[in-house]
């Protein structure tokens, strides 16, 4: 075992970033090696990507467990990839995985493992039942129920907002909303919400966004979040307009947690790529270094039950930019240039270095 000693550059504290003279951590199978950081370079205990879809048995929508680790996230929460019909199998495959894993069950009782899906399970058609049956054996792995809204009709997603309140209620956790397609108006959704449940993509620019027909963020979703309702970004394929976001950003809204929504198809492509060049845009497009840090190092594991996230002693991420410009594009035609882009350039993860090592 060898000691690795990263000097310069900047260090995750409770306090946010600050100066890291020097940082240690031991390194399986290695000799002792001193490497110089450059300023800009951010040392951190991992990365959480709190809104993904994971691999598991049935669902070839997921991205590995190890693509996941190689840049850097060293814990998901799976954003309803499985229902109650797959749900069990893939979370004993999970807890075998090297990711700290949490994951929302979906409403659905086949989740995505039939994506796209033409014709998803009717509401009148979900076991309530069965899906309090699966949550009831899932202990702290299990975050609460999610739903996608738009897939239907706008009854279906009234159904849908029902079900999911009653469900969650009834075992005591969050719900978790897609909002993109629907046409109900944001108003009428949220009320099916208490505090901290999870809106996720709030900034898409599609049916059922936040603005009203001037283009103004409409007052109905300020007030739901200032009664306590929590944003995640779930940028994905089709979630994020600059627009949308900046209007919210004008009204102080800002995302309480930063997440990829990857699935294998956006897996490595822009606009969405990976967790860090999520982040990047998110501070490209106004976010502070500290505030996009703190929604991925404190808010996200707090919300996934994770204790001492940061102060895992053998886990360690070195995260470097280019100075040169980078286009971080929406999903809908607007480019937002920036000079930052962060990508991982140290990886060490239980003791062992690199990516070739850990995955092998």
């Amino acid at each position: 075992m060898g000691i690795w000693n990263f000097q310069g550059g900047s260090i995750w504290s409770e306090k946010g970033f600050i100066a890291n003279d020097s940082t240690s951590i031991p390194v399986l199978q290695e000799e002792d090696k001193v490497i110089q950081l450059p300023d800009s370079s951010l040392i951190l205990p991992g990365l959480v990507d709190f809104h993904c879809h994971l691999w598991g048995p049935g669902a070839e929508i997921g991205v590995k467990d190890t693509q996941y680790l190689s840049s850097g996230v060293t814990a998901v929460a799976d954003a309803g990839t499985f229902g109650y019909n797959g749900w069990e199998e893939a979370d004993r495959y999970w807890q075998d995985s090297q990711l700290i894993v949490r994951s929302w069950l979906s409403a659905l009782p086949e989740g995505l493992t039939n994506f796209p899906n033409p014709n998803p399970t009717s509401p009148e058609n979900i076991s309530l039942e069965r899906i309090l049956e699966v949550a009831s054996s899932a202990e702290d792995r299990l975050l609460g129920i999610k739903i996608r809204l738009g897939q239907v009709d706008e009854a279906t997603d009234r159904s849908l907002l029902k079900l999911a309140r009653k469900a969650a209620d009834r075992i005591g956790s969050r719900i978790m909303v897609h909002l993109t397609g629907t046409g109900l108006d944001i108003e009428e959704v949220t009320q099916y919400f208490n505090k901290g449940d999870i809106l996720t993509h709030p900034f898409q620019g599609r049916n059922g966004n936040v603005l009203d027909a001037n283009g103004k963020v409409r007052k109905e979703f300020l007030a739901s979040v200032e009664r306590g309702i929590l944003l995640d970004i779930g940028h994905g394929r089709k979630h994020f307009n600059w627009q949308v976001f900046y209007k919210c950003l004008a009204e102080g809204i800002k995302p309480d947690t930063i997440s990829t929504d990857l699935t294998s198809a956006s897996w490595g492509k822009i606009p969405v790529y990976n967790m860090s060049y999520i982040i990047s845009k998110m501070i490209v497009g106004g976010l502070s270094l500290d505030e996009a840090f703190k929604a991925v190092l404190v808010t996200a594991p707090k919300l996934m039950g994770i204790d001492n996230f940061t102060s895992n002693p053998n886990n360690l991420v070195v995260l470097d930019s280019t100075s040169t410009e980078t286009a971080f594009p929406d999903v809908d035609g607007e480019t937002v240039l920036g000079n930052i882009n962060y990508q991982p350039r140290h990886l060490v993860f239980n003791g062992i270095p690199g990516t070739e090592n850990i995955f092998s």
